[in-house]
């Protein structure tokens, strides 16, 4: 018996705010209806990734500052990294090199819980992205993924997300 998936769906959105990948986690919904499209997919990474950027300029000087003094990880301190709904969680990553990892997730009672989990997987994610992808020397940065590799990628995004 497969238990009940909390992570709905996964998503990369380039730097130039293109979908590059996306994996759909939960195989089985309550109701057609629940399930999105690809081309919802496409409009929501598209309007995350201009709400995303926008924040970007609204930051005040002083903050600025403050952290570009801090010691950088690999993601920027000062992206959306939670968005909290009605009835969903979404999980944000934002890379250096501009890759915005999202998982759209059940939003339970233990959100800052859960939220940290989806985030360390989602660095997990991020070295098998660079591994799979960035190695490559016949893959470009805005294209999407191709079709052999794409597969392995999604298996091993699958795995580390159905915890």
């Amino acid at each position: 018996m497969k238990k009940d998936r909390q992570n709905y769906y996964f998503i990369v959105v380039n730097k130039t705010g293109g979908l590059q990948f996306f994996s759909q986690l939960k195989e089985q919904y309550r109701d057609e209806q629940d399930k999105i499209t690809t081309n919802q997919v496409l409009q929501a990474s598209s309007i995350f990734y201009a709400i995303d950027h926008l924040t970007q300029t609204i930051i005040p000087e002083a903050i600025q500052k403050v952290e570009q003094e801090k010691d950088k990880d690999f993601e920027r301190d000062n992206a959306i990294d939670l968005l909290i709904t009605e009835n969903y969680m979404v999980s944000t990553l934002v890379t250096l090199t501009g890759l915005r990892f999202l998982v759209i997730s059940n939003k339970n009672l233990e959100v800052p819980k859960k939220h940290e989990d989806n985030i360390q997987k989602m660095r997990q994610i991020y070295r098998l992205y660079t591994d799979y992808f960035s190695k490559d020397p016949f893959q470009s940065d805005d294209q999407p993924l191709g079709e052999k590799k794409r597969a392995q990628f999604d298996r091993d995004v699958r795995e580390l997300l159905d915890f």
